[in-house]
């Protein structure tokens, strides 16, 4: 792995900087300032450039320790016979190279210290923060707090998350958490069969992704109710993405734009074509992939995998399923009773979306003329027989809804899943965003302002 990043390195520098006797690129300019003029202490000069570089690579300020080893890189390049320029090159490539740059080096405890959990500093709290909700290195409001001390304080640590998810670089939210809680990683590399879903381009597989983002979005920036995930009376749309709602009267050209629904079976992720054709094949719909999706990332439950040795639907259609209807075939698996209790809760939820096919469709027959039947249970929930009842159902379980996506929200934060004495934790937080009804940018603050991410566990 360190010769992979070294590589990268190497192909930076080279993109960066200036042939040998060429003007400096405006690059080069940025990291290491104009030529330093004749007669100068070069020495001096690299000292200056390595605490500009790593105070913006390491996210802190560098300590003397760690400039030294950078100037000595620097020393070696010209004890080498390399000119000024191409020693701070080779700096530059120490520091690109370095943990501090990697990662968010943490802080060590006092030496003596039998502490096992510390707080962060205000460094690594802005970077934290930073590379939470933008993607991002601290900006200079976060640098500067940080520096004076100021960040960890309660009140200005929520005053900074607000700034940020009121930012545009907040986008980056839901290319991070959004589409890892959501499972869309790879929805626009999915393939489709071309001869059934001959419409389905990279152009709207990129849209059904902006679709969700704009969606996530708008739910964050207006601090809405975190069941709006699933039970909402608008979405955003273009041309092509309309045509698959049916709205294609209404809406043209490529721009997205907030659309109000008309269909109430519509509005909310589960009847968005990115996560209903996530849990599709590419040639047809998959009820149980759905009902998967639908317990885990919507309600927090844990569904085991199916056993090793039960055969794909595919394969159940040459061993006698032909002339069957998907929920006839799935219905099949129910025989084995290894399988009959995890597809009793799957299936029907899955079923329950079976009016929309495999691209989010609308349809009220399967491909075979069958009326589609989208009865079920929720399990300890109530019975169903459209989208918009199911909806209804999972509206009504607003605690579970947001705790799982707190949970969620909090795991990703941290950077690693919670463990049982986290629940505490959680539990408090519950409290707080129940109080405030639930609401999206409450639940990112209380979870940001949390014990669990200001502080970290100490590796002994």
């Amino acid at each position: 792995q360190s010769e992979q990043f070294l590589d990268i390195a190497n192909k930076v520098l080279d993109q960066i900087m200036a042939p040998a006797g060429a003007p400096p690129t405006a690059i080069q300019k940025a990291l290491f300032g104009e030529p330093p003029p004749e007669g100068a202490d070069l020495r001096e000069e690299a000292f200056r450039v390595a605490r500009t570089l790593a105070r913006n690579a390491y996210r802190r300020p560098p300590s003397d320790p760690e400039l030294e080893v950078l100037v000595g890189i620097y020393d070696l390049g010209r004890n080498h016979q390399l000119k000024h320029t191409a020693a701070l090159g080779l700096m530059l490539k120490a520091v690109l190279v370095s943990p501090q740059f990697l990662f968010i080096t943490p802080a060590e405890p006092p030496l003596g210290s039998e502490a096992t959990v510390i707080r962060l500093d205000d460094h690594q709290l802005a970077a934290r923060l930073s590379y939470l909700l933008w993607s991002a290195p601290p900006d200079a409001e976060l640098s500067i707090l940080a520096g004076t001390g100021q960040l960890g304080q309660p009140e200005v640590l929520r005053t900074q998350v607000e700034r940020l998810l009121m930012h545009d670089r907040s986008r980056a939210l839901f290319d991070g958490f959004g589409v890892q809680w959501l499972r869309l990683a790879g929805l626009e590399r999915q393939p489709f069969d071309p001869d059934l879903f001959p419409q389905v381009t990279p152009e709207l597989l990129a849209s059904m992704m902006d679709e969700v983002r704009l969606f996530f979005d708008s739910i964050v920036r207006e601090n809405q109710n975190m069941v709006r995930f699933v039970d909402s009376d608008y979405t955003f749309l273009n041309e092509s993405l309309a045509k698959l709602y049916g709205h294609e009267p209404s809406v043209s050209g490529p721009a997205m734009r907030r659309v109000k629904l008309q269909n109430p079976n519509r509005g909310g992720i589960l009847g968005m074509p990115a996560t209903l054709a996530t849990t599709s094949f590419p040639n047809r719909t998959s009820p149980v992939r759905r009902g998967v999706w639908v317990l885990e990332q919507i309600l927090g439950e844990r569904v085991p995998p199916p056993p090793p040795d039960v055969p794909e639907l595919a394969d159940q259609d040459r061993e006698g399923g032909e002339g069957l209807s998907l929920r006839q075939r799935t219905q099949r698996h129910q025989a084995d009773p290894t399988c009959a209790n995890c597809h009793q809760l799957l299936d029907p939820i899955g079923f329950g979306l079976e009016n929309f096919d495999a691209i989010g469709r609308w349809r009220d027959q399967n491909e075979v003329g069958v009326p589609i039947d989208s009865a079920g249970n929720l399990p300890n929930g109530g019975p169903f027989s459209t989208p918009e009842e199911l909806k209804a159902l999972l509206a009504q379980r607003e605690h579970a809804l947001a705790r799982n996506l707190t949970e969620r929200f909090m795991a990703y934060a941290i950077g690693r899943q919670l463990e049982g004495y986290d629940e505490v934790v959680i539990d408090e937080l519950m409290v707080r965003i129940a109080d405030d009804r639930y609401r999206m940018r409450t639940m990112i603050t209380e979870v940001i302002t949390s014990y669990l991410f200001t502080h970290r566990k100490v590796t002994l």
